[in-house]
């Protein structure tokens, strides 16, 4: 005997665990498909196919298109924060996780220097000016 189900709309909860967001969600004329337009950044779309088959049993599909590039939320020179294995990094240190695990995989050290931006003098004058903001 069939029984009561409750359906909800699986990519809003997909989108969101991704930090994405939808931005339009229209029904197709004539047909039983909604057309969902989301932003979904993309160092969090790696496995979204997968995960939105998953959840929907197979059918729905995505088409990716590149649209805009948005600011890191963050500071990716703070030395203060520590990426922790395994943890969920907070929204305002991805900008730090980002930098370092792309350096990582590159094989660079994840500590930024800046004296190979600016010659000597540069360097002292900026710590001067610095020193006297404070």
């Amino acid at each position: 005997m069939a029984t009561p189900r409750l359906m909800e709309h699986v990519y809003y909860v997909v989108l969101s665990r991704r930090r994405g967001h939808v931005t339009a969600d229209v029904p197709q004329p004539g047909a039983p498909a909604y057309l969902v337009k989301a932003f979904l950044p993309v160092i969090e779309s790696f496995g979204f196919k997968t995960d939105l088959w998953y959840h929907t049993q197979g059918q729905a599909f995505c088409i990716s298109v590149f649209d805009h590039w948005s600011i890191v939320p963050g500071d990716p020179l703070d030395k203060n924060i520590v990426i922790r294995p395994l943890e969920p990094t907070p929204i305002q240190h991805l900008a730090r996780e980002f930098m370092a695990k792309t350096r990582h995989r590159k094989g660079m050290s994840e500590d930024v220097s800046n004296n190979k931006f600016f010659d000597e003098s540069m360097v002292v004058e900026l710590a001067q000016q610095a020193a006297d903001l404070h």
